[in-house]
């Protein structure tokens, strides 16, 4: 499945799902806060925001390869450091979280789509062009999604 249609199709369908009161499959996040998480995750992937590296340089290949491939982040993967505190905490309700959510991944869409200097940096990446962001976007929602079974842990 590509990005795009993963982006236009897929998120709003499995986003009808999600309930509030939804139960996590691991992790101690609710719904409510993945939600947020992903909302907060979305901006940050556009802010072009400088944060530590917290890998070796030397181990940045690697960790690029794992991003680009298909293999699913780990269950209960740790948030970076730098991210453990950054949370919009909106205090909205479930359906306002999801529209903000689609309108901010609509703006992370067009943005990565159209920048030709589009670029992010990630504690454990380090900086990532448009295509490698797109890719980290669809791993992270895929995640999240899985975690609260709005899809299957492949």
């Amino acid at each position: 499945m590509s990005h795009q249609t993963f982006f236009d199709l897929e998120v709003p369908a499995l986003l009808k799902k999600l309930e509030a009161n939804t139960e996590n499959l691991w992790g101690e996040m609710s719904a409510t806060q993945m939600m947020d998480h992903l909302l907060a995750g979305t901006h940050l992937f556009m802010s072009k925001q400088l944060v530590d590296l917290e890998v070796p340089e030397e181990k940045l290949e690697r960790y690029k390869a794992f991003l680009m491939s298909d293999k699913n982040f780990m269950e209960s993967a740790p948030k970076p450091n730098p991210y453990k505190h950054y949370e919009l905490k909106s205090g909205e309700d479930m359906e306002k979280l999801k529209a903000s959510f689609l309108e901010a991944l609509r703006q992370f869409d067009v943005l990565t789509k159209t920048d030709p200097d589009f670029w992010c940096f990630h504690p454990s990446f380090g900086k990532l062009n448009a295509e490698e962001t797109r890719q980290l976007q669809f791993k992270h929602i895929r995640h999240h999604f899985q975690q609260f079974g709005l899809l299957p842990r492949e």
